[in-house]
């Protein structure tokens, strides 16, 4: 795959902290956002091979919407290149597969990038 920014997979996660405007005076993390973040920091090269983006808590979101669409704002989303394909997809948006959920996105990274896998 190429290194490209404009062939990048996209990964799309929450802010490391955030608020909630339900549930004022309180800081959030996101446990899915956090998994990937993890993943980032402690395998060699991922972020280099990725677009990461970090998104408000606050829908809409925008950002996520002019790649995916509308209809799914939830994260993590990982938007793949045109043309690449994975086991993983949950959806399609303009040709391009979407990967949703932590653990699904793992496994379309090993799959793609070649990172290892969690231990059973």
């Amino acid at each position: 795959m190429s290194a490209s920014p404009a062939h990048k997979p996209i990964l799309f996660l929450l802010d490391r902290s955030f608020e909630d405007g339900q549930l004022p005076g309180q800081r959030f993390f996101c446990r899915h956002s956090l998994l990937l973040e993890g993943a980032l920091s402690s395998i060699d090269g991922l972020d280099a091979q990725l677009d990461v983006r970090r998104i408000g808590f606050a829908r809409p979101r925008r950002e996520v919407i002019a790649e995916i669409g509308e209809h799914d704002q939830s994260l993590p989303k990982l938007v793949l290149p045109q043309g690449v394909q994975s086991a993983h997809a949950s959806g399609v948006h303009e040709d391009r597969q979407v990967v949703s959920g932590a653990e699904p996105i793992l496994a379309a990274l090993n799959g793609l990038l070649g990172i290892p896998v969690a231990h059973p």
